[in-house]
């Protein structure tokens, strides 16, 4: 695992929760609010995490649409190289749901759910998460399997909006890719009073890569 980090500063004329989003392009237009807190101007906040602390995750949502927040019920850890893929199921009798029976799954590198005859429609969503929270869901249906690619890219974002919360992202700002170059890090991101993101690298911080 290698340790990243990003400062987020709100240097706009507003408070405004600042976000970090993974892969928004390849996953439609509904997306995870991964890591987001409130900022007042003049303050910041900052993220830290592990780049392949995989987990699998389900929410009771209901019917996934803009504005739905993703509150992880379930965290079962992830490696996409063993035991990456996990089944989920519906308990009627106690009207609960459940990831269980994980177990290797190809093809090697992806991360899958399989969603059995129990599922009720438009009751629950599903996925991978970063560092135990949601990044990447889909709505749960019966006798379907959701397979994901763990490629982390990250995105800025900002707005009227909570962590784990589903953006529709034709309806906000911009929103700003972010790389972190060769061995650096850590980032900071400023987010200016023309509402546009300025990021540098923070060469001082070093990776930790103990695996």
């Amino acid at each position: 695992m290698t340790q990243r980090q990003i400062t987020l500063i709100n240097n706009s004329t507003v408070p405004t929760a600042l976000a970090v989003l993974q892969n928004p392009a390849e996953h439609g237009s509904l997306v995870v609010a991964w890591l987001a807190k409130y900022a007042y101007p003049g303050t910041q906040v900052r993220f830290t995490w592990d780049d392949a602390d995989f987990c699998f995750v389900w929410s009771g949502t209901g019917q996934l649409s803009p504005g739905v927040v993703v509150d992880a019920a379930q965290i079962v850890p992830a490696d996409p190289q063993q035991n990456n893929r996990i089944t989920l199921s519906y308990d009627g009798q106690n009207r609960t749901f459940r990831l269980h029976d994980p177990q290797d799954g190809s093809p090697p590198g992806s991360l899958s759910v399989v969603q059995d005859t129990s599922i009720p429609m438009n009751a629950v969503a599903t996925g991978i998460g970063m560092a135990g929270k949601p990044s990447v869901v889909t709505q749960a249906m019966p006798n379907m399997i959701s397979m994901f690619t763990p490629r982390p890219g990250y995105y800025l974002a900002f707005g009227n909006l909570v962590q784990g919360q589903l953006l529709d992202l034709s309806t906000m700002a911009q929103v700003q890719p972010v790389e972190f170059p060769p061995n650096v890090y850590a980032l900071t991101a400023t987010l200016g009073p023309d509402n546009q993101w300025t990021v540098v690298s923070d060469i001082l911080t070093t990776a930790d890569t103990d695996a």
